[in-house]
């Protein structure tokens, strides 16, 4: 009995840390937002520079509930890949019936030295939880042809299609 109290207290423990490491990605320089959303009851997204070296861009929810309260939530944060990233965009969609936060995040590549350079895109996918809140989907996330370069791999000319809403869109309704 005593094995499992020491190993509920550690577990309780990481999952502490866990959430004060995020709070630094709930604050920040506004840099786009707020969107008001449908996706969440009473909620609104905003994009923030975060000042922090590896995440520098997160994306929140804040949602204010029925007795006012106004909460925020970490629903993601971009790491730098080459260069800090930069939300193209943010938009709503549904995929496979459930109505989605999308977004089109990109990084500048420069690594000329092996030919690599252009501009990386990744779109991000965000569903309706249960109990309000924003999650990860991963039907999009795990999606190969959502992601890509727009310029050099390793001299290789490459070429991404889904450089804007409308190209999203279009992609996941033929799905």
């Amino acid at each position: 009995m005593r094995h499992y109290m020491v190993l509920i207290a550690l577990v309780l423990f990481f999952v502490g840390e866990s959430v004060k490491a995020d709070e630094r990605y709930l604050q920040g320089r506004l840099i786009q937002g707020p969107y008001k959303t449908a996706v969440v009851d009473g909620g609104e997204l905003s994009v923030l520079e975060t000042g922090d070296e590896e995440f520098p861009v997160s994306l929140v929810l804040d949602v204010i509930g029925a007795d006012g309260v106004k909460t925020r939530q970490l629903v993601d944060k971009y790491d730098v890949a080459g260069s800090s990233p930069k939300v193209e965009s943010i938009f709503f969609y549904p995929v496979k019936g459930k109505i989605n936060v999308l977004t089109l995040v990109s990084w500048e590549l420069t690594s000329r030295g092996d030919g690599t350079y252009g501009t990386l895109y990744q779109v991000f996918g965000y569903y309706k939880k249960s109990n309000n809140t924003l999650s990860a989907n991963k039907l999009i996330e795990f999606d190969g042809r959502l992601g890509g370069i727009e310029g050099f791999q390793s001299g290789v000319p490459q070429s991404f299609k889904y450089k804007n809403a409308a190209a999203i869109k279009a992609y996941l309704k033929a799905q």
